[in-house]
């Protein structure tokens, strides 16, 4: 994926562990509220552009946390900006329009030292988390955007071509049954994913939605990514079965937002399962950062040039 776009200058920050604590109860709180109302926050439709949310002007998209964080918004299009680019190009913001934040990581350098695992001494290395603000460019005036139209996909009951290709492409993939017509799950000890029919879904986005939900379970077996909620026995309803489901509804909704098939009925089906992820999230105010990190690995694994062959998708 495209590195996250930085500004140098920040219009908000943090700086202490004080307010990072803030931000960590911000975003999460935010993410809770939005799943007791009964909706998804992480899988937006963006039905007039197919895209995930990324810069205006660096068309860099924006990573991890962040594609959520700009998904809990009202507006069609996913494109945002800061104050700094809006006014650098003769634009303004629409007053009473409300900023959202973009987390990123600053790593510095201790004057200590640590000793790494092969016995070498460098200097410790601590991270904090910052923000600054970007709006949408829907509260922008002053400013001639150009929204892309790119073909969606929406094939009802028929193979969808973007998702055909991003599932054959996928490297040390595990192999797809269609044994058991009655279910759809991942078996890490013979490493395979059983899937129903296609005809046997409502449509083709949601039979794709669940095929990346199950490869997104996938990449944690041990010869990929090693993620803790498949290598280990997870009883259902367990803290660690609640964090492995997230990541993978969490990889779902990445890959089924870049192929262009996300759907108000995606949404919906998605709910009521999500409030079953309310006490990992209550439990722990650094959960979903993390789950979105894992994630955002796993679609990696799944596709290492998906926004690559994307934008040649949309040409």
């Amino acid at each position: 994926m495209k590195a996250k776009f930085t500004p140098k200058s920040p219009v908000a920050t943090t700086s202490n562990a004080s307010e990072s604590v803030d931000i960590y109860l911000k975003i999460t709180n935010l993410f809770i509220e939005k799943i007791e109302q009964g909706v998804n926050p992480w899988n937006k439709t963006w039905s007039t552009s197919g895209l995930a949310p990324q810069n205006y002007f660096t068309k860099s998209t924006y990573q991890g946390i962040n594609l959520f964080l700009l998904a809990l918004t009202p507006y069609d299009v996913p494109f945002f900006c800061t104050f700094n680019q809006v006014k650098a190009q003769g634009g303004k913001i629409r007053a009473g329009a409300k900023s959202l934040p973009v987390v990123y990581w600053n790593v510095v350098e201790s004057k200590t030292e640590t000793v790494t695992r092969d016995g070498k001494k460098e200097p410790k290395k601590n991270s904090f988390i910052k923000y600054y603000n970007v709006f949408n460019v829907r509260d922008v005036e002053g400013i001639d955007f150009v929204i892309p139209q790119p073909k969606l996909a929406n094939q009802e009951n028929q193979t969808i071509t973007v998702c055909e290709n991003l599932v054959a492409a996928m490297p040390q993939a595990p192999v797809i049954r269609h044994s058991n017509k009655n279910a759809a799950y991942y078996v890490p000890s013979a490493d395979y994913v059983n899937m129903p029919d296609l005809e046997q879904f409502t449509s083709s986005a949601e039979y794709y939605k669940v095929l990346f939900h199950e490869l997104t379970h996938a990449t944690g077996h041990p010869s990929r990514l090693n993620r803790e909620g498949v290598t280990q026995l997870c009883r259902y309803g367990s803290t660690n079965y609640s964090k492995e489901e997230l990541v993978a509804e969490l990889g779902a909704s990445f890959l089924s937002t870049f192929t262009g098939i996300a759907t108000p009925e995606l949404l919906d089906n998605a709910a009521a399962y999500l409030k079953g992820w309310l006490r990992p999230l209550k439990e722990d105010k650094k959960f979903i950062f993390w789950a979105a990190k894992e994630a955002q690995k796993a679609v990696q694994f799944i596709s290492p040039t998906l926004t690559d062959w994307q934008s040649a998708e949309q040409e």
